[in-house]
């Protein structure tokens, strides 16, 4: 069963959790993505991607019964098993030009990408974990954002931001990728990739 399928994914709640813990789950992801909060339409099309899965899952974790057959059917065995896919096909906008650079996704690590149309060289690191929420701290410049990332191998890194978009306050456990500028180690778009749907916004 894909993520896209699987009710507790949509609700990013365990098979376990209680009734609760799934109505607050829904509760929270219906008042955090409502489409009426973004008004860049990518954004409120993911927004409503992502309330839509809330609600199917919600219709059914949300009733007893239909949870019990629910989970019956989760549990059963895959009649075919599945063949492995590649990694995912990232597009990323250069910071000079915003031509978007395609690449394979590395699974969190950094790489040195150049622009197809500009010939700029600049990193970016690719299909990383957020882990826990960006923290705002007071540095000697100012206020920053610092967000921890792990790649596929569980190897942690942080990212200072001098600004940060609300939506991406309530980025917990979401696949990132970070494109910096060339000559100086700041990071000038955040990208989130969903589910057929990657979200962007420039933070520098």
């Amino acid at each position: 069963m894909s993520d896209h399928d699987d009710h507790y994914a949509a609700l990013e709640v365990a098979p376990d959790a209680g009734a609760e813990e799934i109505r607050a789950a829904w509760r929270f992801l219906m008042t955090a993505f409502h489409p009426d909060r973004f008004r860049d339409p990518d954004q409120q099309e993911r927004a409503q991607e992502i309330t839509k899965r809330a609600n199917a899952a919600w219709q059914v974790l949300g009733d007893p019964a239909r949870r019990r057959r629910y989970d019956l059917r989760r549990s059963a065995p895959s009649p075919r098993p599945v063949a492995p896919a590649g990694p995912p096909v990232r597009s990323l906008p250069c910071p000079t030009c915003a031509t978007r650079c395609r690449v394979p996704d590395p699974g969190g690590r950094t790489v040195d990408l150049r622009c197809p149309a500009c010939g700029e060289t600049f990193p970016a690191m690719i299909g990383a974990r957020c882990i826990g929420r960006p923290r705002l701290e007071r540095r000697w410049m100012g206020l920053r954002y610092e967000a921890v990332f792990a790649n596929a191998r569980g190897e942690r890194s942080s990212v200072s931001f001098r600004r940060l978009p609300q939506e991406l306050a309530l980025s917990e456990g979401e696949l990132f990728s970070i494109v910096f500028h060339p000559r100086r180690a700041r990071p000038v778009y955040a990208i989130v990739h969903g589910d057929g749907l990657d979200m962007g916004w420039r933070v520098g």
